[in-house]
């Protein structure tokens, strides 16, 4: 699977809200970086990065939002198996502008399957926590 097929795939599940789909394309450890605050995940918290997963998506849902969409503007390839990759966003939301940013994802391949390491949001343009 190409980066930009896995991010179609990636965005088909942010965009429908489910918590499980993201989730299972996350891999341990994990680091998050959000308005400024870093959470880092290690093998064993495999419960703490689901349930941080249902809360993220669960804000957006309480915001608004209806639909998710993506493309990659950027990747920057470490071999084969390792690449970080600027995607921007726009979050579509019932009666209000939509969202949009650009995020940084970093990820790995495991058993043939990208899989993300790490993600930092770091650039918002008309996000309410901005």
């Amino acid at each position: 699977m190409t980066l930009q097929e896995f991010f179609k795939q990636y965005s088909q599940a942010y965009s429908a809200l489910d918590a499980k789909a993201v989730y299972a394309m996350f891999t341990r450890p994990f680091v998050a970086v959000f308005h400024g605050q870093t959470a880092v995940f290690g093998e064993r918290d495999t419960d703490a990065l689901y349930q941080a997963t249902v809360g993220i998506l669960d804000y957006y849902r309480d915001q608004g939002v209806i639909s998710a969409s993506c493309y990659v503007a950027e990747v920057l390839a470490f071999g084969s198996d390792l690449a970080s990759v600027k995607v921007r966003w726009t979050a579509k939301r019932k009666q209000a502008e939509p969202w949009i940013f650009a995020t940084a994802y970093h990820l790995k391949r495991e058993d043939g399957d990208w899989r993300i390491y790490g993600v930092a949001q770091y650039e918002e343009h008309s996000h309410p926590a901005h």
